[in-house]
This record gives C-alpha cells, structure tokens and sequence, in this order.
C-alpha cells in the first residue's frame, strides 16, 4: 500500500471479487488511504454483495469525506452498527447516535454512553421514549 494510487485502483480492478475485503478495508484504514478503495466498494455493492466489512468500508469513507452520511447510515441496512457507530464517536457523535440508533436495541449501552459524554441529551430522551423498554 506504500505505491501510487492508481497502480492500487488498477490492481483492484484487475482482481475484482475475489480479493477479500476485511483485511483490505482493515490495512487501509491503518494507512488512513481508504478513500482509495471507494470505486472499488461501491462496485461490489453494484454487484449486490451485502458483506457487512464492504459496507462498513463505504460509511467510514462517506463519514470521513462528508459525502452525506447521515443519509447512507438511515438507509443502509447492510453495515454494522456497532462499528461505524464506534468509529463515528470521535469524529462526529451525532452521526454515531444514527449508527447505533439504527440497530435498535443491540447497540442501547453505546447510544446512551455517547450521548452522555457529549451532552446530546435531547436524543437520548427521543431515543428512550421511542424504545419504551423499561432495561433502559
């Protein structure tokens, strides 16, 4: 990954499906060059392939250059909330209430600690009236 972007963009292309994503999402993201995997991801996702890594890939790069998150994090049905959600915390605490919102249940101890940390109490009420589950 220390080579030139378009050999990289080239070389996924020439490989297609069959290179693994979670270990390619995961060095990526080491090497904060994820961005450089968007046209790749997003013609996996063409493709229909609803791998969880892929589309946890395509929210951390569409948090991270803006690219209307909020929109793909309540429409997407295919990324892990607790992930992204995690990975949203210290860059955007808002768009981590979405992610861990979405997941309606399995994700309550996170929501709850992120909106405590960052004062989005107002959410979290919303959240804890909407849920209406007396373990909150």
């Amino acid at each position: 990954l220390d080579c030139s972007e378009d050999f990289i963009k080239t070389l996924l292309q020439n490989v297609r499906a069959a290179c693994p994503i979670e270990p390619l999402v995961a060095e990526c993201e080491k090497r904060n060059r994820l961005k450089v995997l968007l046209p790749w991801l997003e013609a996996r996702v063409a493709e229909g392939n609803q791998d969880p890594f892929l589309h946890n890939g395509i929210a951390k790069i569409y948090i991270d250059t803006n690219r209307d998150p909020e929109t793909f994090l309540k429409t997407n049905q295919f990324y892990d909330s607790a992930a992204v959600g995690k990975y949203c915390e210290d860059r955007d605490p808002h768009l981590a209430y979405t992610a861990y919102k979405r997941s309606w249940g399995s994700c309550d101890e996170q929501l709850v600690n992120v909106t405590n940390k960052n004062g989005l109490y107002r959410l979290q009420a919303r959240y804890l009236v909407e849920r209406q589950s007396p373990d909150l």
